[in-house]
């Protein structure tokens, strides 16, 4: 009896020390985790970045607005060749908190399976309202990465509150050697795709089974900025 009670406590020791041995791995994993740029510099929401395809066939590729839009002003997020807008910073996006607190600010770095508002901040046109992504069905059956704002909508004001609207809220994950990004508009959360269309590859939200876009971000540097304003779009 006395041995049987010996293992008890002793498995019970065993348990308890492997508990307070895994507790700190769990901890450490509830963290959220920053997200990189291509210098290896955790993304902060005042930078600018492109984001660009991971795939070598896309390698001269970057995410860009349409000049395809509507009367109430809204494009599509597109791939279109980086050279387009060279060194201006029209082609670059700011990546932000939605969720804002009293400690929070526009330097916060936004975090793996977070909560993210994406902008065209540098994007000047004749709409004249911020050039946020936010997802909406369009001209084909899939439903679309659109910037702009739609009418009756006051898109996200990251990371000053609570963003509402939850059209307007994308996430970073990690995939493999990049990034995918995703849309939780409707339960469950999907990846951003590629869908071509009228010639052009389209941002969409996977619904065919179609693999996520692989990408990375390159930080926009103020010291390559030429001295000339952001291009209005036709």
């Amino acid at each position: 009896m006395e041995h049987f009670c010996f293992l008890v406590i002793l498995s019970l020791s065993g348990l308890a020390m492997a508990l307070q041995l895994t507790s700190p791995c769990n901890a450490a994993q509830a963290q959220p985790q920053p997200i990189y740029d291509t210098d290896g510099h955790e993304l902060a929401g005042h930078d600018m970045y492109n984001i660009m395809p991971v795939d070598r066939n896309l390698s001269d590729q970057c995410v860009y607005v349409s000049s395809l839009r509507d009367p109430r002003c809204r494009m599509r997020a597109i791939l279109t060749p980086c050279k387009k807008f060279g060194r201006n910073p029209d082609g670059y996006v700011s990546i932000k908190l939605a969720e804002g607190s009293s400690n929070s600010s526009k330097e916060a770095s936004p975090q793996l399976s977070t909560d993210v508002v994406i902008e065209f901040p540098g994007i000047i046109t004749w709409c004249m309202h911020r050039l946020q992504w936010y997802v909406h069905g369009g001209i084909t059956n899939q439903t679309h990465v659109t910037v702009g704002r739609p009418r009756g909508m006051e898109g996200c004001q990251a990371p000053a509150g609570t963003c509402k609207e939850q059209s307007f809220l994308f996430r970073v994950e990690k995939h493999g050697t990049g990034y995918k990004l995703t849309s939780c508009f409707h339960a469950p959360c999907r990846d951003l795709v590629l869908f071509d269309y009228d010639g052009r590859r389209w941002l969409t939200v996977e619904k065919d089974g179609h693999e996520p876009l692989v990408v990375v971000f390159k930080k926009f540097h103020l010291a390559s900025l030429p001295p000339a304003s952001a291009p209005q779009l036709g």
